[in-house]
């Protein structure tokens, strides 16, 4: 087994561990999951991880990704805010076309790049929500989720499409939450009392 599987297998047991201070989270009230946001995440990421066999690889991040994504969608079911919006529309109408030109001209990677820009759109409700109201996020579950992208990234075993997109985009669609959550709150002051 080389480094970079041992690395990638890593990545996807950080990203479940991740998950389980979110679920809390969830489950406490702590936190609310966009119902459409959490469909499209575990629906791009299963798009992304059957893709990636198609390509004769695997991630051990997407696939922890999938499981764990679905399994907020479900809590989302019960303890999610409802509601389709135009950009909910918008990153469901990229899978469905991820999946079309996928089928259409036999090329799994074109379903793997829809899928992730469905992704990194679906992240924009929970930016503004970090943005408006940092504290109903799970900073130790964004933690974590970072680091475990970070491994996926340094798990990269082949240079192709398939294998540094997904890890790649991950990494890129984590990061932002660690300066809404940690360092955009840090620079907003109080109001000084004595003024």
């Amino acid at each position: 087994m080389s480094i970079s599987n041992v690395v990638s297998m890593l990545s996807g047991i950080v990203i479940l561990i991740a998950f389980f201070p979110y679920i809390s989270a969830i489950v406490k009230k702590e936190t609310s999951p966009r119902k459409a946001t959490w469909l499209i995440w575990a629906t791009g990421d299963w798009i992304v991880l059957v893709g990636m066999i198609d390509k004769g690889t695997i991630s051990g991040l997407i696939v922890a990704a999938c499981l764990g994504a679905t399994a907020i969608f479900l809590l989302s079911l019960r303890y999610g805010e409802a509601g389709w919006n135009t950009h909910d529309k918008i990153c469901i109408s990229l899978s469905c076309v991820a999946i079309a030109l996928w089928q259409y001209f036999g090329e799994s990677n074109l379903g793997i790049a829809f899928s992730l820009l469905s992704l990194a759109i679906a992240a924009w409700p929970t930016y503004v929500s970090a943005w408006e109201r940092p504290q109903n996020e799970d900073a130790n579950g964004w933690i974590i989720f970072n680091i475990a992208s970070f491994l996926g990234v340094l798990g990269i075993a082949h240079l192709t499409f398939a294998d540094v997109a997904p890890p790649v985009a991950f990494m890129l669609i984590d990061a932002p939450m660690l300066y809404l959550l940690f360092v955009r709150p840090a620079s907003i002051r109080p109001p000084n009392a004595d003024h």
